[in-house]
């Protein structure tokens, strides 16, 4: 144990214990009991699904009949009140730090998936300016880049700009949801030469509830010529 470590010992990013010698990043007992999404998976979202014979969650099978700007995604987590708590504390908390066990469960136990979509990028969605400036970080880009080192892809942080101060989307349903973020995002004039030449790209964010927010930015992505936007997070609701 080195010196930092005695004076701030690591601590288990779920339950806040002091992790013991042989833990990695979360302490053992949380690593087996946390809610991990697990089969079957909606095809478009990665929302785990009852009924085995449905390919789609009941909000994904309703937006496969229009457009859709999202190709695929998948989340690791069942967004449930103990992982609430968690997000809560990497969103808000300064707990940025978690991000590294964060993307390593993330390649762990999605790296698979993620490698067939084959990304050239990775895209964080952005925060407003003045979130930013409160919480000190945009927690999605902080995940980001850790994924990207491990996935060994670019990150580009400086292609999509939140332009619009929205409400949080808790306690919306999902037509209020869309409505909020309509609009509240663009690209950056930079953007577009960085986009210009890649064929596929990574969404990252912490949490999926109904999907506005990652649409919204997928939107963006396709308009510029992107075929294929794909996403991760952390947490997803249930169907």
């Amino acid at each position: 144990m080195n010196l930092l470590n005695f004076i701030f010992p690591l601590k288990c990013p779920v339950c806040g214990n002091v992790l013991k010698r042989g833990e990695n990043g979360i302490c053992h007992s949380c690593r087996i009991s946390l809610p991990r999404v697990s089969e079957p998976r909606c095809k478009r979202c990665g929302k785990p699904i009852d009924v085995p014979e449905e390919q789609y969650c009941h909000d994904c099978e309703r937006k496969r009949k229009g457009a859709d700007a999202l190709t695929a995604g998948a989340a690791l987590w069942v967004y449930d009140t103990r992982m609430k708590r968690v997000m809560a504390n990497f969103k808000y908390g300064g707990c940025t730090t978690d991000a590294s066990f964060f993307a390593e469960e993330l390649v762990r136990f999605r790296g698979a998936e993620i490698e067939r979509w084959c990304a050239e990028a990775i895209v964080p969605v952005p925060i407003h300016r003045r979130k930013k400036w409160f919480r000190g970080y945009n927690q999605a880009a902080v995940l980001a880049d850790e994924l990207g080192k491990l996935l060994q892809l670019p990150v580009l942080s400086d292609v999509l700009l939140r332009t619009r101060y929205t409400k949080p989307q808790k306690g919306l349903d999902s037509k209020q949801r869309a409505a909020n973020v309509a609009g509240a995002f663009a690209l950056k004039e930079k953007g577009e030469n960085a986009l210009r030449s890649l064929r596929s790209v990574l969404l990252v964010d912490d949490i999926y509830t109904t999907g506005a927010t990652l649409e919204a930015c997928g939107d963006i992505l396709c308009r510029t010529g992107v075929q294929e936007v794909y996403f991760v997070c952390l947490c997803i609701g249930k169907d």
